[in-house]
């Protein structure tokens, strides 16, 4: 081996290794961690934390959530992309995206009140999931503009799983096609019920949780099986 070659992959080693504190690193002092027991596992529990007073302080914990139909995969977001090996999320896979997320907004059937952007969605509103659209991965109105799409999300649905629901800010800025699109938290189905992708709870959870949310924290989620949570709690200083 090269020894230059093999210094600079102990110096690329030692920085991955440095841990990097998530309140600095992204501005945040709201904290959402989703975990499950392992990849494929779609049952998982969700706890809540503030920063303050130079730590984390857990506001809500033990609450039930469930992923997608399978589990959990790594996808591009605000953690190192070393993380990501194995299986990586694409669209129509199943899984939930595993990794740190930004939390953009809310959108609901009804105006909500709270300290985050949000919108109100009624039956011309989509979600596009089609690759080939130039609003894949977006929210539209066909009120104002021209579909271009073979496949969309109704977001006004015939259940109430869509009645309140958080943005999740993966794969966007740029959205690259077939990696994944139109993550949410939203309401759930049943305790044993999955998503297409997303991670759903109770009703009164998620209202809760849309209460606490509040923009000028940069409120962030974390998700990941126990395993991979390890190691993003070692990289980024989480509770």
């Amino acid at each position: 081996m090269n020894p230059f070659s093999f210094i600079l992959g102990l110096l690329a080693l030692f920085s991955f290794n440095q841990s990097e504190d998530l309140n600095q690193k992204f501005n945040t002092s709201q904290l959402i961690v989703v975990t499950t027991d392992n990849w494929n596992k779609i049952e998982g529990k969700m706890a809540v934390y503030e920063y303050s007073d130079n730590k984390w302080k857990l506001v809500m914990d033990n609450i039930a959530i469930v992923t997608g139909r399978s589990g959990m995969a790594w996808a591009k977001g605000l953690h190192s992309n070393k993380l990501n090996t194995g299986i990586l999320k694409k669209e129509g896979d199943g899984n939930s995206p595993a990794g740190i997320f930004h939390l953009s907004g809310l959108f609901g059937y009804q105006d909500i009140q709270s300290k985050m952007n949000s919108i109100k969605v009624n039956e011309r509103t989509f979600c596009v999931d089609d690759s080939k659209s130039v609003y894949y991965n977006q929210i539209v109105s066909t009120d104002t503009l021209k579909k271009d799409w073979n496949s969309a999300e109704t977001m006004l649905m015939k259940s109430d799983a869509y009645k309140f629901g958080i943005f999740v800010d993966y794969n966007v800025n740029p959205s690259i096609a077939q990696d994944g699109s139109c993550i949410f938290m939203h309401i759930w189905s049943g305790s044993d019920s999955p998503t297409a992708g997303c991670t759903a709870m109770k009703e009164t959870d998620i209202k809760k949780l849309i209460d606490f949310l509040d923009k000028s924290k940069n409120p962030i989620l974390v998700q990941a099986p126990r395993s991979a949570y390890e190691k993003l709690k070692r990289i980024y200083k989480l509770p």
